[in-house]
């Protein structure tokens, strides 16, 4: 059995599922849905509407357009984006505690609203599976890169296989959430590698973050991957900002 494997078995045990809500730890029934109590649950803000048809971001009823100010003004590398929930004040604690308190058990139910959304959307084939790399430091330090355990739950889940080797980064960044707008897209360039343009060449990939703000991170990725000549790049966050 591979670490990774023992790593989720030791996991299983220490936090079994759908016993305690994920944010308010209230004893729940089994049968709750992504392990959340009805009353947390409804504080969540899932993207059902109306949505931009480049990032996924939601739009407020009363837009007219079909992209979001964003998208109109920028080119983007991928090809569409998803994202499952708005990114309010109790979905920010959901990241953190994945992020920074360690809880990797948070990853498995976040891939489930984002496995239920890729459906939803009819996305039924994925040759990769790539998550959002982090700077080998970074991720020694945290111990994980929580892109990749997402993406491990939802290759699982879809049979897809998740490729985490071909895309690195490989050069430290400044916190994106700690800079400008202009400054954002300054600190991502040149900073991911592609390693076998042949093994992307002519399919579909997946590629997977926790959160999508401004879009920087996904198309410096997507810039990248391109250069292999995929046939898709379809984007996949658990949580996006509103857009308007």
């Amino acid at each position: 059995m591979k670490l990774d494997a023992y790593i989720d078995t030791f996991l299983d045990l220490i936090y079994p599922r759908n016993i305690y809500c994920l944010l308010c730890n209230k004893s729940i029934q089994k049968t709750e849905k992504y392990s959340l109590c009805s009353s947390c649950r409804e504080k969540i803000e899932f993207i059902k509407d109306k949505t931009c048809e480049k990032c996924g971001k939601p739009l407020d009823d009363f837009y007219i357009l079909k992209e979001c100010p964003d998208c109109i003004k920028t080119k983007h590398y991928f090809t569409k984006g998803f994202s499952c929930v708005e990114y309010n004040d109790p979905m920010k604690e959901l990241v953190h505690k994945l992020k920074y308190k360690n809880q990797r058990y948070v990853a498995y139910h976040m891939a489930e609203m984002m496995i239920d959304k890729l459906k939803r959307q009819k996305i039924d084939f994925i040759d990769y599976i790539v998550p959002v790399p982090m700077y080998k430091e970074k991720e020694k330090n945290r111990g994980f890169n929580q892109s990749y355990l997402i993406s491990k739950y939802i290759g699982k889940a879809m049979n897809w296989k998740v490729e985490k080797k071909n895309l690195i980064k490989i050069k430290d960044t400044n916190p994106q959430n700690q800079l400008t707008k202009d400054e954002r897209k300054d600190n991502l360039k040149n900073v991911f590698m592609i390693q076998s343009k042949e093994q992307f060449k002519d399919q579909n990939i997946l590629l997977v973050d926790d959160v999508y703000t401004t879009g920087n991170t996904t198309d410096a990725c997507s810039k990248e991957i391109k250069k292999s000549d995929p046939k898709n790049i379809w984007v996949i966050s658990f949580a996006t900002g509103k857009n308007i």
